[in-house]
């Protein structure tokens, strides 16, 4: 067993007998042998089960998921048909939802703001993206800056890219957005996005978005992509990222099926929220798991990913152990029901001591 910490989270890193054992048990009061195990040290928040022992097409064995272990995929990529207009692909959102998109829309227009859409990729735009991005990620409790990393790979493949941004008018970007256009898969890819601090800048970004689909349309291409992400929301990316891209009718798929480099699992067991949001949401493989997936079978195919919430009792999970079963159970549903979980085949709530 080996144990490490990665961005604030410590993980037991453990092998099939180690798991059956409960060997981190003994590493958190010092008993254990394993690497990295110690008495005073954090405690551990995730037990995971080594490369070695996982089935990287996310089958999970009856054995593992008795002993609390989930498996799921790496990476997630946000994918839905764009339809043959607007007004299709919009009647499937909430009527919420709608209204915001219709507020951004008139927010740009009343506020004289400019909405461009530009094929190709200049150093100029890229890097002036770039200075509203990193002051968005400097934001973020543990926001990464991967378009920085990306810079040379964005700039190498311009011709492939089109950027939709709405600027002020003093020039200012409120909002950017860089999509890649990937003909061969019929795919408009968001690969980064950024906006300002500013109460109504997510409606904007939906705007935007619109936008950014419609040149999809136009280009005929089938799916629009709002990019890729871990398959955990709350702790690198949050759940605001899974609700924004939720509501704006966007459901998961397995990342590796547009791009195989994202492709594996991870097989863990969650012990504590210490370093993760309250919620958390894990996507778990579902019907996908023990299957090789292909595009655009798999996003045509209609939902196919679990989603596992997980809270402490005092967010609703296992509440209600004194109050009743229907106690409980009702303060799940209400738990469930702060986010919208139709993209996904099934949803369940579970309890993080």
């Amino acid at each position: 067993m080996e144990i490490a910490e990665q961005d604030h989270l410590v993980i037991a890193t453990v092998d099939r007998a180690e798991a059956e054992s409960h060997a981190w048990k003994a590493a958190e009061t010092g008993t254990g042998t394993g690497q990295g195990a110690a008495e005073d040290g954090p405690p551990i928040d995730i037990v995971r089960l080594a490369d070695a022992d996982t089935d990287p097409s996310g089958r999970l064995d009856a054995g593992l998921a008795d002993l609390g272990f989930v498996a799921r995929p790496k990476w997630l990529n946000w994918c839905a048909p764009v339809r043959e207009s607007r007004a299709a692909f919009e009647a499937g959102l909430s009527g919420t939802e709608r209204r915001n998109i219709r507020l951004g829309t008139r927010f740009v227009e009343d506020e004289e703001l400019r909405l461009d859409v530009r094929v190709g990729l200049t150093e100029e735009l890229v890097d002036e993206f770039l200075v509203l991005y990193e002051r968005q990620i400097a934001g973020m409790p543990r926001g990464r800056n991967f378009a920085r990393r990306g810079r040379d790979r964005l700039l190498a493949g311009a011709d492939e890219h089109v950027s939709v941004c709405v600027t002020t008018r003093d020039g200012a970007m409120l909002v950017g957005s860089l999509w890649w256009i990937r003909r061969e898969e019929s795919v408009l890819q968001m690969r980064y996005s950024a906006s300002a601090a500013d109460a109504r800048s997510g409606r904007v970004m939906r705007a935007a978005y619109a936008e950014a689909l419609q040149f999809a349309r136009e280009q005929g291409l089938t799916y629009a992509s709002l990019g890729n992400d871990p398959s955990l929301f709350g702790h690198v990316v949050q759940p605001g990222l899974f609700n924004f891209k939720t509501r704006f009718g966007f459901a998961p798929v397995p990342a590796q099926v547009l791009t195989p480099k994202l492709g594996g699992g991870h097989v863990d067991k969650f012990l504590s929220l210490r370093s993760l949001s309250d919620p958390a949401l894990v996507v778990t493989w579902g019907r996908h798991a023990g299957t090789a997936p292909t595009w655009p079978e798999v996003g045509a195919a209609g939902p196919g990913h679990d989603l596992l919430i997980l809270a402490g009792a005092g967010a609703g999970a296992g509440a209600g152990a004194g109050a009743g079963a229907g106690a409980g159970a009702g303060a799940e549903a209400e738990l469930a029901g702060r986010f919208r979980t139709e993209g996904f085949r099934r949803t369940r709530v579970g309890a993080v001591p």
